[in-house]
């Protein structure tokens, strides 16, 4: 209850403010796509992150954002001086990077727009939905570019819900969809439940029919979550940005990050992104590739992800 007053109370404050937001809107010249990174939960989303901002003249939206959440033209004409390149950092904590301006997720923001938890979790039918209810959204976005004179970059691992729309809300935006190891995709979700002070509450992405998973053990609904987000991910970025999205492996990310970088700045470059001249990346990243659940959980995990795969592709 009290987390619910807490939320209720800071959406009827934004929602005051967010008329007064309307007069910092800044209109003029085309802008370029902005970048949404995407990925199931413990996928290496921030990761690819904190490596886009560092070396990609972009904007960002940062932890100010996530409280003032009705007011983004005016918090970002406000803080512009201290939205510039980031401090280098390149740990986080469960999609938190430490640091009140560095970039961040901001769920808040895009609740604003796209389901906090609707009949279908997070999920938005990208066939059923009204673009007109999305021109603020995207008038928005296209203000804070233009504001900052720089492509936004956005990464909410919420927002793997809803990529069917906003490829549509954002006709020339641009996807980054990083993949991980399934197993360890898994283990790495599922451990991060176990940290939890309610470990069998629902944490992260919230897949449609995730309420029918509740009688599950964990281990079953972190691999029902982990498949079934990827694969929302892949079926509406094929069908409504089949030109537009790039994939980034994990692994690869962590062994060659240089790479990476080189590869989104050739892919971006056409679109009007543009990089800075040295590189603040290091040279790699160490991977956790072990198992680190006990074995019978490692075998249940590996069986129904065997299972849940063969379910999503006969879908």
């Amino acid at each position: 209850m009290p987390r619910y007053l807490a939320i209720r109370s800071l959406d009827l404050l934004n929602k005051a403010g967010n008329p007064i937001d309307s007069l910092f809107l800044k209109n003029g010249r085309p802008v370029n796509p902005p970048l949404f990174i995407v990925g199931a939960p413990r996928s290496g989303t921030t990761l690819a992150y904190q490596i886009v901002t560092q070396q990609m003249k972009v904007g960002y939206l940062t932890g100010v954002m996530n409280y003032l959440y009705g007011l983004p033209n005016l918090i970002t004409r406000t803080f512009k001086p201290f939205l510039g390149r980031p401090t280098p950092v390149f740990e986080s904590q469960y999609g938190k990077i430490r640091g009140v301006w560095s970039p961040a997720e901001n769920a808040n923001f895009w609740f604003r727009w796209f389901p906090r938890d609707g009949e279908e979790g997070h999920y938005l039918q990208p066939t059923n939905f009204s673009l007109e209810r999305y021109c603020k959204l995207k008038d928005t976005i296209d203000s804070m570019t233009r504001i900052l004179a720089k492509p936004m970059v956005f990464k909410s691992v919420y927002l793997s819900m809803v990529v069917g729309a906003l490829a549509q809300i954002f006709s020339e935006a641009r996807f980054v969809f990083v993949r991980r190891d399934l197993f360890f995709t898994c283990q790495s979700l599922l451990l991060a439940r176990q940290r939890r002070h309610k470990p069998n509450e629902w944490w992260s992405v919230k897949i449609p029919g995730y309420r029918q998973l509740a009688t599950k053990p964990i281990w079953h609904q972190v691999v029902d979550q982990v498949v079934s987000t990827q694969a929302i991910i892949q079926r509406d970025l094929e069908e409504f940005a089949p030109r537009r999205y790039l994939v980034l492996n994990y692994e690869d990310v962590c062994i060659r990050p240089r790479h990476a970088v080189s590869k989104l700045e050739e892919w971006l470059r056409p679109v009007g992104y543009s990089s800075y001249s040295d590189i603040r990346v290091p040279e790699s990243f160490q991977i956790s590739d072990q198992p680190r659940l006990p074995a019978d959980v490692v075998a249940n995990i590996k069986e129904r992800l065997a299972k849940s795969v063969s379910e999503e592709e006969t879908a």
